[in-house]
C-alpha cells in the first residue's frame, strides 16, 4: 500500500465505515484514512477479481482486517490463504505478498503499515 503524506489523509478524530464508503461510489477505491510519519491507516474497496500484485515492504510491517467479502492472499510464495470478514492478516516487514478479492461482492478492509515510509513498496514480476 503506497506511502500516504500525512497532510493528504483525513486525520478525523472520529470516523466511521459506514461514513467513509458513502463518500465513494463504486469499487476500486482507496480512502487515505489516517498518516502520521509513524504509521498509515487506508480503507480499500476492490471489486471481484481484483488483484493488488506481489510486492514487499523492505521496513515495514503490515496487516489488514477485513470488513466484507472474501479475500486470498499468499505469503513468500507460499499456499495461498482464504479469509472473511472479521479475519486478521499480517505480513511483517520483508515478507512477500498478493492479494486478491475472490467473492462475488465487494471486498472491503483496513490495511495498517508501520513505519509510514516513502518507496517502502518494491514491487515483483
Amino acid at each position: 500500500m503506497p506511502y500516504v503524506a500525512p497532510e493528504d489523509a483525513n486525520n478525523r478524530l472520529i470516523d466511521s465505515l459506514d461514513e467513509v464508503m458513502a463518500r465513494h461510489g463504486n469499487p476500486p477505491w482507496r480512502e487515505r484514512e489516517l498518516a502520521t510519519e509513524r504509521f498509515r491507516m487506508v480503507v480499500l474497496c476492490w471489486p471481484p477479481g481484483f488483484v493488488y500484485p506481489k510486492h514487499y515492504h523492505p521496513r515495514a510491517d503490515e496487516f489488514w482486517l477485513i470488513q466484507e467479502g472474501r479475500i486470498r492472499v499468499s505469503f513468500d510464495e507460499g499456499p495461498a490463504k482464504e479469509a472473511g470478514p472479521g479475519s486478521v492478516l499480517f505480513a511483517k516487514k520483508g515478507t512477500v505478498h498478493e492479494m486478491a478479492n475472490i467473492g462475488k461482492d465487494r471486498l472491503i478492509m483496513i490495511a495498517v503499515v508501520i513505519p509510514n515510509e516513502q518507496d517502502d513498496d518494491v514491487f515483483l514480476e
